[in-house]
């Protein structure tokens, strides 16, 4: 029987060459091109995380992708009480009909702020479009939301060079993602570690520089593979959260994703973590993301989180794709 019935495996080998995607951006010469004091992406899911990379590019001093002001992310439906007439507001949705940021969009537009937006149809569509708003097209609406990242990644950046708060070499190192990072030969690697987090509950443990790659993880895992996930970071669990894996009650399996840049402090608290969780009887496993910067190790781990989710959902007979319970979920909320 298939169970790969989406084909959600070619989408994964196809992942990075999102970044090479050519994007149409309408209404781009009805933005205004003035001093802004914040950035603020409104979207849900997967049309969120993209934003999130960019604290990870700056904390990583990765300046090509480093904005000189903050890029705040709200997930919730309005706008933050911090957002002002010097904020730019950018409305995403994949699907274009995520209620959350057509909500941000109408409470921006009636107190005429600035807008950008990314979306790949829907209602969020027609509003830019009525409203000459400046957006960028995702080019395809035939994948998840999860799996569109580089495409997210992509358009992103494209609004910030448009409006001068990024240079055209954002353009170009993303260019080069495709050529060193190869989705097929990760696979083989994530597939063989599935079996030890057969009928286990996935703990990602990353370092506070790294959490973007927890938080992903965890998502794949949970849409994906359709299990439970949790994530946390370093050094705070080990004020709080280890000691809660004292009383084995559960079966939990740990993931550490292990980073050499990370501060030689975090290392070592890394490797005593996973001794005493070995000690108590815990599955521990490393996964070290490789790149010689933070972008070529953020890709590098959002593929190998992709065939990890995958494979495990092959191994419970899961078809990866579909996400019932979200769209169940959905129609209660819309009846």
């Amino acid at each position: 029987m298939e169970v790969d019935k989406y084909n959600l495996r070619q989408i994964i080998l196809d992942s990075v060459r999102q970044l090479d995607a050519e994007l149409d951006f309408f209404n781009q010469l009805r933005l205004t091109r003035r001093p802004f004091d914040k950035v603020i992406i409104c979207g849900m899911g997967g049309s969120a995380l993209s934003g999130d990379f960019f604290s990870y590019f700056k904390n990583g001093g990765f300046y090509p992708l480093s904005l000189s002001i903050p890029v705040l992310i709200h997930r919730f439906y309005d706008l933050p009480p911090d957002a002002t007439q010097n904020s730019l507001i950018i409305c995403s949705s994949y699907s274009g009909n995520t209620e959350e940021p057509i909500s941000s969009f109408h409470k921006a537009k009636q107190r005429d702020f600035e807008i950008a937006g990314i979306a790949g149809g829907g209602r969020l569509t027609e509003l830019f479009q009525e409203n000459k708003t400046p957006w960028v097209k995702i080019p395809r609406n035939d994948i998840p939301p999860r799996a569109s990242l580089g495409y997210q990644l992509k358009g992103l950046i494209k609004i910030f060079m448009a409006y001068g708060l990024l240079t055209t070499s954002a353009q170009n190192e993303i260019l080069t993602i495709s050529k060193k990072i190869e989705p097929a030969q990760l696979e083989n690697d994530a597939k063989i570690k599935c079996p030890r987090l057969a009928n286990k509950i996935p703990i990602i443990y990353t370092s506070q520089d790294n959490e973007i790659i927890g938080r992903i993880w965890k998502i794949k895992f949970n849409e994906n593979t359709k299990i439970p996930a949790f994530y946390n970071v370093l050094p705070e669990l080990n004020h709080n959260e280890m000691v809660g894996w004292t009383k084995n009650l559960g079966p939990f399996y740990f993931i550490f994703v292990r980073d050499s840049d990370d501060l030689p402090r975090v290392q070592k608290r890394m490797n005593l973590t996973a001794e005493l969780l070995i000690k108590f009887g815990y599955g521990v496993d490393f996964i070290n993301p490789a790149g010689d910067n933070v972008l070529e190790k953020l890709f590098w781990a959002l593929v190998y989180g992709d065939w990890l989710s995958y494979h495990l959902a092959l191994y419970y007979g899961i078809d990866p794709t579909p996400i019932d319970m979200v769209e169940e979920f959905k129609k209660g909320l819309a009846a």
